[in-house]
């Protein structure tokens, strides 16, 4: 990791590059990656290093991401490598990568495929053309496209993104019937 040795200095941020913000429609449109090396897979466009996990998602989670999409909760973000694929006529093997967003960029294929139902029982075929647009397609789906980095700070960065946080259990939830106040 880069940094300083001085007592009290930071080291220098890992995770630079410009903000974009796609929307969905234009994720779901993208062609698929087509230079994929060993051990990668094909998301929406974009390449998964053969070293990120597979999809874990429970179709629940799906549900619940795809549901908060529509309630106006937003997407969250989504970090990728520099799209170039080539440089001074040299093909980078580096480009494209996706390091944050597979579960959830995952979920936005699976609902628009038409593998599960959201709110009980609406599919994305349900829907109006107007539904659609404005509360599906015309999402802004925020991202962070990086800077050229080496495999090893990208492996540091994705490991940074996924494995900080303590999953909540059932009985934290704000909702559990525990949980709740009794109203006044």
């Amino acid at each position: 990791m880069n940094g300083s040795s001085l007592p009290g200095s930071l080291p220098s941020p890992i995770l630079t590059g410009c903000g974009r913000a796609f929307d969905i429609e234009h994720l779901l449109a993208m062609a698929p990656a087509t230079h994929l090396r060993e051990g990668q897979r094909n998301l929406l466009g974009l390449v998964l290093p053969a070293w990120q996990r597979p999809a874990v998602w429970t179709r629940q989670q799906q549900v619940r991401f795809v549901e908060g999409i529509f309630l106006g909760l937003g997407t969250g973000y989504y970090v990728t490598t520099a799209w170039d694929w080539e440089r001074d006529g040299a093909r980078l093997p580096l480009a494209g990568l996706l390091l944050d967003g597979q579960q959830r960029l995952g979920a936005l294929g699976a609902f628009a495929a038409g593998e599960f139902a959201v709110f009980g029982s609406t599919r994305f075929a349900d829907l109006s053309l107007v539904d659609k647009r404005r509360r599906f397609y015309r999402v802004a789906f925020p991202s962070i496209e990086m800077e050229a980095a080496d495999e090893p700070t990208l492996r540091e960065i994705y490991d940074r993104l996924n494995f900080g946080g303590t999953p909540h259990s059932d009985d934290q939830r704000a909702t559990a019937p525990a949980r709740q106040e009794p109203t006044p």
